[in-house]
């Protein structure tokens, strides 16, 4: 069965992990993270020496191992019951990033909201990036040439997948704005398609 899903949109720095994790303390949420999910390969495997060289450069893991490895996840978390289907609503941050893995994931998905995190001055999110490198040691968030690739990657991308969804799903929030405040949007948005 498609799982019931949240997705959650954001270029790097946005948030999308924070406010992941803060929902996921909501009893029914559960928040699944691609970046960290190709974050934990191990590097000398065969899949994990793709994944880190297209992080490095600022460039999207490609379409089909992307799509092959959460697949491969989510069957792990609903074998452990870790992720129940029937109880949980899935958060999604960071897939489908791409046209074809929207396609590739239409049938495991059931798209309920979509929680669209942007900044108008990324300025403020290089800023956040570079405080991420040094606090948590991520190679890809610490040189502004492979930030500025991945916000490039991010728009030209994500406008494409987002026109595959309805727009009245679609709820911009400005990451700028005081945390209360972002909390309080994303509240309305959950509350406004799930009842």
């Amino acid at each position: 069965m498609p799982y019931r899903t949240i997705l959650m949109f954001g270029p790097p720095g946005a948030g999308k992990g924070t406010w992941g994790n803060v929902l996921k303390q909501i009893p029914g949420m559960y928040h699944f993270s691609s970046g960290d999910m190709f974050r934990a390969l191990d590097p000398s495997s065969p899949m994990g020496k793709v994944t880190l060289e297209s992080l490095r450069h600022g460039e999207l893991v490609p379409d089909e191992q992307a799509i092959t490895l959460w697949r491969e996840q989510m069957k792990r978390l609903v074998d452990f019951g870790e992720f129940d289907p029937l109880n949980h609503y899935l958060i999604l941050d960071g897939l489908p990033r791409t046209s074809a893995q929207v396609d590739m994931v239409k049938d495991d998905l059931d798209v309920q909201v979509i929680v669209a995190l942007d900044c108008p001055d990324r300025d403020v999110l290089v800023q956040r990036l570079y405080r991420r490198a040094l606090m948590q040691h991520r190679a890809d968030d610490a040189k502004e040439e492979t930030i500025l690739k991945r916000f490039e990657v991010y728009d030209e991308r994500t406008e494409g997948v987002l026109r595959h969804y309805s727009a009245n799903l679609i709820h911009k929030i400005d990451v700028s704005h005081p945390p209360p405040r972002i909390l309080a949007e994303i509240g309305q948005a959950l509350s406004d398609h799930l009842g």
